[in-house]
């Protein structure tokens, strides 16, 4: 309608020059309504409240409603509003709502819609584009578009009751039969001294109480203070279960990491991959590492680094990667490595983390039918290694630890 102006000009001539009545009726009727449509239009657009409500945090098989809200907060009526809000396929049934709406003035429209949580993943939920305009098409098509917001699936879990980890951390919360290594917090009795007994461990009072010398008996304990690296660089995955096996291996980690905080033990991840949050054009992409801590807090970090997190196409290895990730840790940490394979490169690579302290503990998520001979070479190298390629070999490794598997093997929430 840009020619509206000008048409409105040369009829208004006509007008002056025929003193037609009718004409300067019309002009006076079509201009009125030409500038109304102007000044209306793009206010009520502006003046538009947009609010998206929903959990921004779920879990598997969760189900997330979103409440749209449409305000229109001026005096003036919006003839028509179109809506068009984009949704991520592996979420929702359908790619997108588009709805139209007329909005009287003060009018609020609310549109719900439900997610479903079926993977874990970080996904975008919008953008919301808003069209409008007024009934004759005189304001021309005014657009709106809205930010994306994202919605963190957390992956699945699988409760642990126990984990064969070995630790070389002299003290900590977790009993233990190795009895060389004994917390002097914790306190379980006296014995009778013996030869060789140190005087400070020697119980005074109950000495006294006695009449004989007793002796302070602790209960052993070790710490898990792990950190656990992640393999998710695509070469080193077979192309036929390669999206499976490193879903896999998300959800070993999740679950691992999981067993360790029940424990209240510090628990860290590094993911040698990407991550899906990514970053400012030409910043630097983020670092896929949160560090060792305790807590429950600490664990829902972990977890949505672990949502977040996608396979990496580079050409540095993991072991590679794995030595300059480690190299920070103190000594005596537990490395929890979770690889899809463990060939000779890898063990290698591991073996260099044994010498430099660290207490290393290999899983294996690919299944390899000559399993022990990867056993026997990490045996031989300094460290543990365990095949986990399924729920079967998660069981069986409980059972190495002396713990009943729950029966309950589900999701956790």
């Amino acid at each position: 309608m840009r020619e509206l102006p000008y048409l409105l000009i040369v009829l208004l001539v006509v007008a002056l020059l025929l003193r037609l009545d009718f004409v300067f009726y019309a002009i006076y009727v079509v201009g009125g309504i030409w500038l109304l449509a102007r000044w209306a239009t793009p206010r009520s657009m502006d003046k538009l409240s947009v609010q998206r409500t929903f959990t921004s945090h779920a879990f598997l098989d969760e189900t997330i409603p979103v409440r749209l809200e449409l305000h229109n907060r001026t005096r003036l009526p919006m003839p028509w509003l179109r809506v068009h809000e984009s949704l991520p396929s592996d979420l929702a049934s359908t790619a997108q709502i588009s709805r139209v709406y007329t909005l009287r003035p003060r009018e609020q429209v609310t549109i719900r819609y439900d997610l479903r949580c079926l993977r874990r993943g970080y996904y975008p939920i919008g953008p919301l584009r808003l069209s409008s305009g007024d009934t004759f098409g005189f304001a021309g098509i005014q657009h709106r578009g809205e930010e994306v917001q994202h919605l963190t699936v957390y992956p699945r879990i699988i409760p642990l009751a126990g984990a064969a980890l070995p630790s070389r951390l002299p003290f900590g919360t977790l009993p233990s039969p190795q009895r060389m290594f004994e917390d002097p917090a914790r306190l379980r009795g006296v014995r009778e001294y013996q030869a060789g007994d140190s005087q400070r461990r020697i119980n005074w009072k109950a000495s006294a109480h006695s009449d004989s010398l007793l002796v302070k008996q602790f209960a052993p304990a070790i710490s898990l203070e792990s950190m656990i690296l992640l393999n998710l660089r695509i070469h080193e995955y077979e192309s036929q279960r390669r999206y499976s096996a490193s879903e896999w291996a998300i959800v070993v980690a999740a679950s691992m990491a999981t067993y360790l905080e029940s424990r209240r033990q510090a628990v860290g991840v590094a993911v040698h991959g990407v991550d899906a949050l990514g970053g400012q054009p030409g910043a630097a992409a983020p670092i896929m590492q949160v560090p060792p801590r305790p807590g429950r807090a600490h664990l829902m970090k972990v977890l949505e680094l672990l949502a977040r997190a996608e396979l990496v196409d580079c050409a540095e290895p993991f072991v590679a990667w794995a030595q300059r990730t480690a190299a920070p840790l103190s000594w005596g940490a537990t490395v929890i490595a979770i690889s899809p394979s463990g060939d000779e490169l890898v063990c290698q690579g591991l073996h260099s983390l044994v010498r430099a302290g660290l207490n290393v503990v290999m899983l294996v998520v690919e299944p390899y039918g000559r399993f022990g001979v990867v056993q026997e070479r990490a045996r031989r190298l300094g460290f543990t290694a365990w095949q986990v390629a399924s729920e079967d070999d998660l069981t069986r490794l409980q059972a190495l630890s002396g713990v009943r598997a729950p029966a309950y093997r589900g999701a956790a929430s």
